[in-house]
């Protein structure tokens, strides 16, 4: 099996774990938060290696929103639960389509992004 392959199912596992943890109430657990970094962690380090050079510009603001989260610096909100699990969707559209970027959700990567990106300063 190639690595691609390989990093699309087990991400696309990943995700699919992180998806139901954040249908949770709005205080997560220390494994939940620590799952989703981690998960944020693998695809910004992984993602470019295999051709998705679109997810590490996703993955890379949640990642540290969550680190900010896990050090008591930045409380999860519905809102914030909502945006990661938008963000969930994006990454999981863009490994089925295969593609670095698709057209539908290029507009809601660039506000997902943004999101991230103020809350965490």
């Amino acid at each position: 099996m190639k690595i691609k392959n390989i990093f699309i199912k087990e991400t696309t596992e990943n995700l699919a774990v992180l998806e139901q943890e954040l249908t949770r109430p709005v205080n997560l657990s220390r494994d939940a938060i620590e799952m989703v970094i981690r998960t944020m962690h693998n695809i910004k380090g992984t993602a470019p290696m295999v051709g998705f050079n679109a997810l590490p510009e996703i993955a890379t603001p949640i990642e540290q929103a969550y680190k900010e989260v896990l050090n008591k610096n930045l409380l999860i909100t519905a809102y914030m639960l909502e945006q990661t699990k938008s963000a969930v969707s994006v990454i999981q559209k863009l490994l089925i389509s295969d593609e670095s970027q698709i057209p539908q959700t290029g507009k809601e990567q660039e506000v997902l992004i943004d999101y991230f990106n103020a809350i965490t300063g």
